[in-house]
């Protein structure tokens, strides 16, 4: 769990700062290391977990592995190799490994579930071993039913440790209480500053009055905005008569629940309640995590625009889409007029500031459900859906006339940046390279054709206006 002592043992510094950067995030204190680092380390402290290294000479990290187990059994092992061989793998598991992960297959969130089983493992044969101890023959039963509760806790937790979506996240968590405990009605709120947040989800057994039900919302929406006060007569009527209320916060997400039936809950239930709704701040951990990962693997990092590889995904999917439903599909292939010149003229870091203004402005000129992607270099397209061809046309011009007339750097008032813009349509028969050709020669015309215009698939300029000059400006500034 957060705060354990893991020890970091591999010969690449790369990957030594990538998986201790990514697990001090998850809260755990890492000590990373190279061999003989480990061994020294070995006789400072004792770790929960290792994650060990495996490669050429096998037998060194073999005998590390040994030397580990022996000086510190409770210590669970994790192998990073490069050597996915059974007959290795199987060597290691007999030395006291606890799991193995090819190092060119690995992925932070399958490996932070990993260490997670490991040292639930570990906690558990800790506990169940001084249980063992001091147990007597009196004590069986609450050691059984203590056992139970673990198993219950960590099903949960290995539930929720995988990428999962809000909604995922918030009916397994509905689900995995309803089934570990005997209740007529629970509810779950989730929000935050989180892509997909709010959400809420509700269960109740037949017979439960509307009137309870609704007090049961309201209620946990006190509990999720910090007002925890519980009116003495509420609108709705009367909640059950035994309740249970709990509230976790992980960064900007807040998660509430709450439970109810007739019968009291004994003292067991309503620790074990409370200790599911605190799994469920390890589950918005994993997922604020896997989701920012995800957003850097598809996002631009200098404009935070979706990039190339997300664009040509998300146009094979809306291609199949409107081919399949008869709707209309627009693609506006942008570029900047003399963009070249802009870098020679100015630098490098005024040119990434034009890329990131033409960005903000493409994003504020267009809708929600539009998709505006970094094509690459200083080209852009967007990606319009259901959207007629004429409108599309239209929002292309009004696109170019905001950039042509916005202001890119006070400090640099000559400046004025440019952009042409290639519209096209997709029609029957056509897929999605036949789509992006058409946007693209529609864009080498509106180039052509003197820069700073608009172009459309059949060769229709739709510039409204006269177009200036877009390299005028940047040839003052030489």
């Amino acid at each position: 769990m957060p705060g354990d002592q893991l020890l970091l043992v591999d010969d690449d510094p790369h990957l030594l700062d990538l998986i201790k950067g990514f697990l001090e995030e998850q809260g755990y204190e890492v000590t990373a290391a190279d061999g003989q680092q480990a061994r020294e380390a070995l006789q400072a402290r004792e770790f929960a977990l290792a994650l060990l290294g495996l490669k050429r000479p096998v037998d060194a990290g073999l005998r590390l592995l040994s030397h580990i187990k022996t000086r510190s059994p409770d210590t669970e092992v994790i192998l990073v190799t490069d050597h996915a061989c059974l007959d290795r793998a199987v060597r290691a598991m007999g030395l006291g490994a606890y799991d193995y992960v090819v190092k060119s297959e690995l992925r932070l969130t399958e490996l932070q579930a990993l260490v997670s089983r490991a040292l639930e493992r570990r906690r558990l044969a800790r506990e169940n071993r001084d249980l063992a101890q001091h147990v007597s023959k009196a004590r069986q039963e609450l050691t059984k039913s203590r056992v139970r509760e673990l198993n219950q806790v960590r099903q949960i937790a290995e539930t929720l440790a995988g990428p999962l979506t809000w909604d995922q996240l918030l009916r397994g968590l509905v689900k995995l209480i309803w089934d570990s405990l005997p209740l007529q009605i629970l509810g779950l709120e989730i929000a935050g500053q989180e892509m997909g947040l709010p959400l809420e989800y509700y269960r109740r057994q037949p017979g439960v009055p509307d009137g309870s039900y609704q007090t049961v919302k309201d209620l946990l929406r006190g509990q999720l905005t910090g007002d925890r006060v519980k009116p003495a007569a509420p609108p709705g009527g009367t909640p059950l008569p035994e309740m249970l209320w709990a509230r976790v916060t992980m960064g900007n997400v807040t998660l509430a629940a709450g439970a109810g039936r007739q019968e009291r809950f004994s003292p067991e239930e309503a620790k074990l309640f409370r200790s599911l709704i605190n799994q469920g701040k390890t589950g918005i951990k994993n997922l604020v995590v896997f989701n920012r990962i995800k957003s850097m693997a598809i996002r631009d990092a200098l404009t935070g625009l979706y990039n190339y590889g997300y664009f040509r995904e998300a146009l094979l999917h809306e291609v199949k889409k409107s081919h399949r439903y008869k709707t209309p599909l627009v693609l506006l292939f942008i570029d900047i007029d003399d963009f070249k010149l802009i870098n020679d003229s100015l630098g490098h870091l005024q040119g990434d500031e034009v890329l990131r203004h033409v960005a903000a402005l493409l994003t504020e000129g267009i809708r929600q459900a539009d998709l505006v992607c970094r094509y690459g270099g200083d080209e852009f397209v967007i990606l319009l859906s259901q959207t007629p061809p004429e409108q599309a046309e239209a929002l292309a011009e009004r696109l170019r006339r905001l950039i042509a007339g916005s202001v890119m750097n006070p400090a640099v008032p000559d400046l004025k940046v440019t952009v042409s813009i290639g519209v096209a349509g997709l029609k029957p028969g056509m897929g999605m390279e036949d789509l992006l050709k058409a946007a693209d020669d529609a864009h080498y015309r509106a180039k052509r054709a003197g820069k700073n215009r608009t172009r459309g698939a059949e060769g229709v300029d739709l510039t409204e206006e006269a177009a200036t000059d877009p390299g005028e400006s940047l040839r003052r500034l030489q």
